[in-house]
């Protein structure tokens, strides 16, 4: 009887369909933006130069080399519309004097703001260099989460440009890795201090400050993609641009091929790997990150998100600036022109914030 019980009851068992246990649900993708902003610097030198991260970000990426005329050639006027998607005629920035003040970013915020408003959640950050970036990330509110500026010591004074700098990527790198910032806009100031004070008596100068900054993009390259690694439901993204050129014997503000001469890169999943289009322009950038981080564009803007190509013509020419070689004086070793590079502002400044006031 026992043995008719068991036999009975395997054929129950066997009747009932196993459960299957349900997938676990897919971690969401998130998107994540870096934005790096290197100062006066022109990509034929770049070319010019041993960038080896920068021309990797340009290989893994799509490229574009545009002229910005005729918007001014300085640098709070084109930060401005990196960070706000308009160009000068609108925003009403002419320099880095009297215009450069909070007020333009009432009426055209900020991408910090832009995102915040939208999606606070969301963690922005801005560390850079030069105070100029932090007064404009600090407009709006509300702001960005976490501004930093590292050319002004706690003690008010300032420091040298090539320190500057690395500390500005140091506390990105941390920003990349320990927060996993969903949007960090960076500024690297030493490419331009060196076009304004060696460019026209040495160009090397200008193409070795160019090296060093291009190890920095290549810390915060590293770290975006160990990040990545770690967190695969992570897509990131990296933007890399320039306010303005310089002229050969060094400075800008006109509308020379050399002064208006800018480049973006973008690289991330929504862009093709070793393309070029020149569509992609500056007032492009705000666009572009709001469009990757689900943040409806207001359509005020100038610039349009260059997932979708971009506001310029794809087919515009590349500017016509030829690299620098002529002019080159003195040795690299154990010269003023030496300590010069090591520590541009240090050497040919005051040391304070307002050692260049040019930009």
């Amino acid at each position: 009887m026992a043995s008719t019980h068991r036999v009975l009851a395997a054929i129950a068992l066997a009747a009932v369909p196993f459960a299957v246990a349900a997938p676990a649900p897919a971690t969401p993708v998130v998107n994540k933006v870096v934005v790096i902003g290197i100062d006066g610097t022109l990509w034929s030198e770049v070319s010019a130069a041993d960038a080896p991260n920068l021309d990797r970000l340009a290989a893994e990426g799509t490229l574009a080399r545009t002229s910005i005329a005729p918007h001014t050639t300085m640098s709070c006027v084109s930060w401005a519309t990196a960070l706000t998607g308009v160009w000068d005629t609108k925003h009403g920035i002419q320099d880095n004097g009297s215009t450069c003040n909070a007020a333009p970013f009432a009426q055209y915020p900020t991408v910090f703001t832009q995102v915040e408003r939208e999606r606070p959640a969301l963690s922005t950050a801005s560390i850079g260099t030069w105070d100029t970036i932090g007064m404009i990330a600090r407009t709006g509110s509300p702001h960005a989460d976490r501004v930093a500026v590292t050319q002004i010591d706690p003690t008010g004074a300032g420091i040298c440009e090539t320190t500057a700098d690395s500390a500005a990527t140091a506390e990105a790198v941390t920003a990349i890795t320990d927060d996993g910032t969903d949007l960090l806009f960076t500024h690297l100031d030493q490419v331009d201090i060196v076009g304004h004070t060696l460019r026209g008596i040495w160009p090397q100068a200008y193409r070795d400050a160019i090296s060093r900054a291009d190890g920095l993009v290549g810390e915060i390259a590293d770290a975006v993609d160990a990040r990545a690694a770690a967190h695969p439901n992570e897509r990131w993204t990296i933007l890399v641009t320039t306010d303005h050129g310089h002229k050969p014997e060094g400075g800008h503000g006109g509308q020379s091929a050399y002064e208006t001469a800018s480049f973006v890169i973008a690289r991330g999943p929504g862009f093709a790997a070793g393309a070029q289009n020149n569509g992609y322009t500056l007032a492009d950038i705000t666009p572009t990150v709001l469009d990757l981080l689900d943040v409806p564009a207001p359509t005020s803007l100038d610039g349009e998100s260059m997932v979708t190509g971009g506001s310029g013509d794809p087919a515009a020419p590349v500017p016509n600036t030829p690299p620098v070689d002529s002019g080159i004086t003195g040795s690299s070793s154990g010269s003023a022109q030496a300590a010069m590079v090591a520590n541009p502002l240090c050497v040919l400044g005051s040391g304070s914030a307002g050692g260049s006031s040019e930009r």
